[in-house]
């Protein structure tokens, strides 16, 4: 199967690329800075320019589109709409109507952040309703709403809190051996706020096998179990045997001014359509998180 991938170089794609080349996929990478990964080529594409995206479908000849490019920065999307929507929104419109025109097969990258994390029993799975709270959340889901219209081989894949990259994680687990590194003796994380770890490698896994079934639709994709940031923080502090540091329990408003863009209180998810298919291959988040941890060999 000939792939075409947008936005390879962020830290998903880090995962899926090397993933789908490895499994025999001709993968043609793009991204708006493109980059090697794994030794592995990549091209510039700009998907929020329409002729760009169709431009790339037809030079790749792909089968199949995975639309990874998406700006995930809460702050950037609160503080520029227009830049989120033109991203997220016009530029996953063009990915789909280039699908469309061609009759290709289309995965796009949502995310937990389109429930507003109010559901008190228990994790979000498919069949609730998305109602987001936030820039961000509501341009991914547009984004949702615009591939199941207009792409009729289509999946739509809700991603939790991811965790992996290395290199090119800028997101929580990166703060946190940042912190280490710096030497920091207490670290503050947040007990208020609930998700599902995500492992990059788990994720890329287990959408190729998704991808190669053919059962288009709507899915949530997280690693098994929920924590809160301070879970997850005191996880990664445990792991390195730091006896010396301590995880200090804190609400959000402890962070209020340096993350003002609304968050859900839970983007908890459960992959409830993997289940029901018997291709849930996920794993326990803190299974993962662990795995990762070795993998990078972070200098702490």
């Amino acid at each position: 199967m000939r792939v075409l991938i947008t936005g390879t170089a962020g830290m998903l794609g880090s995962s899926v690329y090397p993933a789908f080349a490895a499994a025999g996929h001709e993968v043609v990478a793009t991204d708006l800075a493109p980059r090697d990964v794994s030794g592995l080529p990549m091209t510039r594409l700009d998907v929020r320019d329409y002729s760009e995206m169709i431009d790339a479908v037809d030079r790749s000849s792909a089968d199949l589109v995975l639309h990874l490019a998406a700006e995930t920065d809460l702050e950037t999307c609160e503080a520029d709409p227009d830049h989120a929507y033109r991203t997220n929104t016009i530029g996953t419109h063009n990915a789909a109507l280039a699908c469309q025109a061609r009759d290709r097969a289309l995965v796009y990258i949502s995310t937990a952040g389109v429930f507003d994390g109010e559901k008190d029993d228990g994790p979000y799975d498919e069949f609730d309703i998305a109602r987001p709270i936030n820039v961000y959340g509501r341009s991914k889901y547009e984004g949702e709403l615009l591939v199941l219209r207009l792409v009729r081989k289509s999946f739509v894949i809700r991603a939790g809190w991811m965790v992996g990259g290395i290199d090119r994680d800028h997101k929580f687990v990166a703060k946190i051996i940042d912190q280490l590194r710096s030497g920091a003796t207490t670290i503050r994380a947040v007990t208020d706020k609930f998700g599902t770890p995500t492992y990059t490698r788990d994720f890329a896994e287990n959408l190729l096998e998704l991808v190669e079934s053919s059962f288009y639709g709507r899915y949530h994709m997280a690693c098994l179990g929920e924590g809160s940031r301070y879970d997850v923080a005191q996880e990664i502090v445990a792991f390195y045997g730091r006896d010396d540091v301590e995880v200090v329990p804190v609400t959000s408003e402890a962070f209020a001014d340096q993350y003002p863009a609304p968050r859900p209180r839970s983007e908890m998810m459960r992959n409830y359509m993997l289940e029901l298919r018997g291709m849930n291959r996920m794993r326990p988040w803190r299974q993962a998180l662990r795995e990762y941890l070795t993998v990078a060999d972070f200098q702490i």
